[in-house]
C-alpha cells in the first residue's frame, strides 16, 4: 500500500442480518483494513429499509438484532467502533457519534457505495472519490435506463464497477446509459474460508427462491430474476445422480418445497441457516461443493456476473459448477469451476467433479486465490481511482 486512505463503506448489513449479506460486507471493509486502510462501515435505512429479524422472521422497526450481529462481528475481526447506523423509524443514530462520523466523512479519501442501497447524504458525498458498486447486473442497468432517479443516483459518483464482467463491453443489449461501467469481482478476504476436509457431504446453495418484482422485459420478452422457474428444468435432476446428495437452502421455497423434494432433493430454509453466520460458512465448507442455477437475466444475456457466495465456495476449496452467465470470458472454467447450459451438461458436470475430486477442490482455491482475493481486487479498484 502507498498511502493509508480514509475510506467509508456504505451498505446494507443490519437491515439483512443474513450470513450471505453479512459476509459480503465483511469482505470489503475488512479487505480493505487489511491493506492498511482507515475504514468505517455505514448504513442508513431511508424511509424504506425496515430491517429484519430473522428469529421473529418479519421487518420490524428494532434494528437491535442487527446491530448486535454487526457489533460482535466487528468486535472480533478487530473492528470495534467502526460502523455507524442511522435508522429513521427509531430516530437515532447508533455505533458512531454524530460528531466523530462527520469529522471522518469530511476527511473521507473515498466513499465505497456497495449494491446502491444506501442514501446519497451529503456528508457521504464529501469524500474526494465516490465509488459505485453493481452487484446485480442487467437488473441495474435495466433500471437506470428507465428511471431518471436511479439514472441520476449513479451519476452522482466518479466511477461505477459491476460484477457483471461483460457489461461493459456492450455485447449483452443492455443500454449502458452513458456510464463507463468497469468490471470487478466479489473480493474473499480468504484467511475467513479455509478449505474444508474430505469431499464434503452434498453440493449445495443457498439463495431465495422467489424474488419477485424483478423481472424485465428486452427487445419484447420478460427475463425473470425468480429461481424457482429456473429450477423447474432440472427438478428430475436428483433421480440421474443416485447417491449424490443434491440440495435446496432457500428463502420462501413455501408450496415448491414438498414438491421437489418428492423429486429427491434435500430441501432447508436457507434464513434458518444464515441467521447464524458462522453456520453460513460451516454449511459452505462441508459442502462437497456449490451446484446451482443463475437468474434469467444473467444467463440470456451473458452478463458475466458471478456471485460472492459462489466465490466463497471456491476459497472453501469447494468447487462449483454454476448455469452459464459468459464468466468464462475473465475466469478459468473446467476444472474446479464448471459451467452448464442444461441438465444433460449439469448432469455430466456434477459426475466430473465426483470422478476426480481432489483435483477440483484444489483447482477451486487456486482459483480463489487468482481471481476473488480482497486484497488483489481491491487494490486494482483503488489504483483505477487513483487512490
Amino acid at each position: 500500500m502507498s498511502q493509508k486512505r480514509k475510506i467509508v463503506v456504505g451498505g446494507y448489513v443490519i437491515g439483512f442480518p443474513l450470513g450471505g449479506q453479512v459476509w459480503s460486507m465483511l469482505h470489503w471493509v475488512l479487505g480493505l483494513a487489511r491493506l492498511g486502510h482507515d475504514v468505517i462501515f455505514v448504513e442508513d435505512t431511508a424511509d424504506w429499509a425496515l430491517p429484519f429479524d430473522p428469529v421473529r422472521g418479519s421487518y420490524t422497526v428494532d434494528s437491535a438484532y442487527g446491530r448486535s450481529v454487526l457489533e460482535a462481528l466487528f468486535q472480533e475481526k478487530g473492528l470495534a467502533g467502526r460502523w455507524a447506523y442511522y435508522s429513521q423509524f427509531e430516530d437515532r443514530l447508533y455505533g458512531m457519534d454524530r460528531d466523530a462520523l462527520e469529522g471522518f466523512c469530511a476527511d473521507a479519501d473515498l466513499f465505497l457505495n456497495l449494491s446502491a442501497v444506501i442514501p446519497l447524504r451529503d456528508r457521504f458525498l464529501r469524500a474526494k472519490v465516490k465509488i459505485v458498486v453493481d452487484t446485480d447486473p442487467v437488473f441495474t442497468q435495466y433500471k437506470i435506463a428507465n428511471d431518471p432517479w436511479t439514472r441520476d443516483y449513479y451519476a452522482a459518483h466518479d466511477l461505477a464497477f459491476t460484477f457483471g464482467q461483460n457489461i461493459p463491453a456492450g455485447g449483452t443489449g443492455i443500454p449502458l446509459s452513458d456510464i463507463d461501467w468497469h468490471p470487478t469481482r466479489p473480493p474473499v478476504v480468504l484467511t475467513e474460508w479455509r478449505p474444508g476436509d474430505g469431499t464434503g457431504a452434498g453440493f449445495t446453495t443457498i439463495g431465495s427462491w422467489n424474488s419477485k418484482d424483478r423481472d424485465i422485459e428486452v427487445n419484447g420478452e420478460t427475463l425473470t430474476w425468480r429461481k424457482c422457474v429456473r429450477y423447474e428444468r432440472i427438478i428430475d435432476l436428483p433421480s440421474k445422480l443416485p447417491g449424490i446428495p443434491l440440495e435446496l437452502t432457500m428463502n420462501g421455497l413455501e408450496a415448491d418445497g414438498p414438491r421437489f423434494a418428492a423429486h429427491g432433493w434435500i430441501v432447508r430454509d436457507a434464513v434458518r441457516l444464515s441467521r447464524d453466520i458462522r453456520g453460513y460458512r460451516d454449511y459452505i465448507t462441508a459442502s462437497s461443493g456449490e451446484f446451482t442455477m443463475a437468474k434469467e437475466q444473467n444467463t440470456r444475456l451473458k452478463s458475466g456476473w458471478f456471485s460472492d457466495r459462489s466465490a466463497c465456495y471456491l476459497a472453501a476449496g469447494r468447487p462449483v459448477i454454476v448455469e452459464d452467465t459468459g464468466f468464462d470470458t475473465a475466469l478459468p472454467v473446467g476444472q474446479g469451476l464448471m459451467q452448464f447450459e442444461n441438465p444433460e451438461q449439469a448432469q455430466a458436470a456434477i459426475e466430473s467433479v465426483v470422478r476426480d475430486y481432489t483435483r477440483h477442490s484444489l483447482a477451486a482455491r487456486r482459483i480463489a486465490e487468482e481471481f476473488f482475493d480482497a486484497g488483489k481486487i481491491l487494490s486494482a479498484m483503488l489504483r483505477e481511482a487513483g487512490l
